[in-house]
């Protein structure tokens, strides 16, 4: 295998989140989790930015910060993937990372929203779903590894804001 360049290390590195992807057991489990805390700094960045007066503009900067750390992603796993000559592999998670933090972004910061955005999560990414299942198949390359991970987040997340919704939270 050839040496990896800087910027390959750099992006394997932000792949397996700093190493989280190497775990014997469960990386994709352990990946997602610091996934919750990119959600809630997300989360507590829209609403330090945006007043009251502007609940939309919390929403459109939740979706910068979500689109741009998906961008950042999308970088990493595509050199990751092509430095380590693989696909989609165990190791590379920086793809639950963006998807967990996508569904827990737009429900305030608390023990219950969050776990329960980290259980629906998990469970749209292990069983892949509808859609879900289709876009791990069938998209080819990072944006593959990513889209079902994407996808994931989004239809967690949705469920997540009408549950909360609905309890008050």
């Amino acid at each position: 295998m050839k040496a990896l360049s800087p910027l390959d290390r750099l992006a394997t590195w932000l792949a397996t989140v700093f190493g989280i992807g190497l775990a014997p057991k469960a990386p994709g489990t352990f990946g997602s989790l610091p996934g919750l805390l990119v959600g809630a700094g997300v989360h507590v960045a829209a609403y330090r930015l945006c007043s009251d007066a502007l609940p939309w503009a919390r929403s459109f900067v939740i979706l910068l910060l979500l689109a741009l750390a998906t961008a950042l992603a999308l970088w990493a796993i595509a050199r990751a993937e092509t430095a380590l000559a693989t696909h989609d592999d165990q190791r590379i998670v920086i793809d639950e990372v963006v998807g967990q933090a996508i569904a827990v972004a737009f429900v305030p910061v608390a023990i219950w929203p969050y776990l329960l955005g980290f259980l629906l999560f998990r469970l749209f990414d292990i069983t892949k779903p509808w859609l879900i299942g289709r876009v791990d198949k069938e998209v080819p390359g990072a944006v593959g590894t990513l889209g079902d991970d994407v996808l994931a987040g989004v239809i967690a997340g949705l469920i997540l804001v009408a549950v909360t919704t609905l309890v008050g939270f």
